[in-house]
């Protein structure tokens, strides 16, 4: 679609300085975007980036250095690209990417004929079932909810309203999913849970009995997999975020308004309080308690409860600024080491004469 760098000022609420009749019709990264682009930056230490950077328009913040525009040549006439300041610009790039990149349109409610439901299944009102997909005995789906091509939904498992389950993701037996939850492909919601005991055989396997509750507005990424508990249930919050590759394991529960990014791994029966964010790659051992607002750095290894509120790093997690002196003192070790061989040197060499 293509609008007008007025439009989008007033879309947004910002202030324009440029021409407000050209057209744009797009939105890119600071590197990629082209002339009919529009391009954001956050903070003014990427000026240099912005500056080679060849949009139509850059959206920056109030306090944008005057005159630093981009570098790119209108199609006709030339010139420095247009700036629009705003207050919040991956906010106001929310805005105008959509105003510019509408969603794809929706899939038709209806059964393709290529899906299979058991006579036994409950569909809401506009709800669409998408070729090769599976809709279980006993499940019951709400209103509006989309169950795309080759996703499973099995047996009594029941589905809110207005939820998507994108292509290929399971639901397990008699999981609970609430409303406007959003599941990407290739997630499994409902897995047994990792437990086994030693036997004379090799490894003997606990029934894993419980289920999997997925609250409302949450969302789950490519590839996630929340394993069911072994009594009762695993818990996933309303408005939780989890970005691809994460896995729960049975019994955890994780708090309202959590973030969880790529590739964490969350141990048994773990509790995670609201609003708390875990970085990219942490693992967090079984059986402990996170307080409400805590933040897990990238890589951290957590063994310990956090208290709410607390930031912590590093392995074994301890806390963030903890963490950096270990860093600073490790950073050291070298000069010191190198230190310390002179001065054993120089108690070898007075030794020596000492001796003589």
């Amino acid at each position: 679609m293509s609008k007008t760098l007025g439009e989008l000022a007033q879309l947004v609420g910002g202030r324009l300085e440029g021409d407000a009749a050209r057209s744009v019709t797009g939105v890119a990264s600071l590197g990629e975007a082209g002339p009919q682009d529009v391009a954001f930056v956050a903070a003014a230490r990427f000026k240099a980036d912005a500056a080679a950077c060849r949009a139509a328009c850059l959206v920056v913040p109030q306090d944008w250095p005057a005159g630093l525009a981009t570098a790119s040549p209108w199609p006709a006439g030339g010139g420095a690209g247009a700036i629009l300041r705003v207050a919040d610009p991956s906010r106001a790039m929310v805005a105008i990417a959509a105003a510019l990149c509408p969603a794809l349109p929706l899939p038709p409610p209806g059964v393709h004929p290529r899906a299979a439901v058991a006579a036994s299944a409950v569909l809401g009102a506009g709800v669409h079932v998408g070729a090769c997909a599976v809709v279980g005995e006993g499940v019951r789906i709400g209103e509006g909810t989309r169950i795309r091509a080759g996703a499973v939904v099995a047996d009594e498992a029941t589905v809110g309203d207005g939820c998507d389950i994108h292509c290929g993701a399971v639901i397990r037996e008699r999981v609970r999913i609430g409303s406007r939850v959003v599941i990407h492909a290739g997630s499994v919601i409902g897995a047994d849970g990792f437990g086994y005991l030693p036997g004379r055989a090799g490894p003997e396997k606990i029934p894993q009995l419980g289920t999997v509750e997925i609250c409302d507005d949450a969302e789950l990424g490519a590839c996630v997999t929340v394993d069911r508990a072994r009594f009762g249930v695993t818990r996933i919050g309303p408005k939780v975020k989890i970005d691809n590759l994460v896995q729960i394991a049975h019994n955890v529960e994780v708090g309202e308004a959590t973030i969880i990014v790529a590739q964490v791994a969350v141990a048994g029966s773990t509790r995670i309080g609201r609003g708390c964010v875990i970085a990219g790659q942490a693992a967090i051992d079984g059986h402990l308690v996170i307080g409400d607002g805590a933040r897990i750095a990238a890589k951290a290894g957590v063994t310990k409860d956090v208290p709410p509120g607390a930031d912590v790093s590093g392995y074994p997690a301890v806390p963030h600024r903890e963490d950096l002196k270990h860093q600073a003192a490790l950073r050291q070790m070298e000069e010191v080491l190198a230190r310390l061989k002179a001065v054993e040197s120089r108690l070898e060499e007075l030794e020596e004469k000492g001796d003589a």
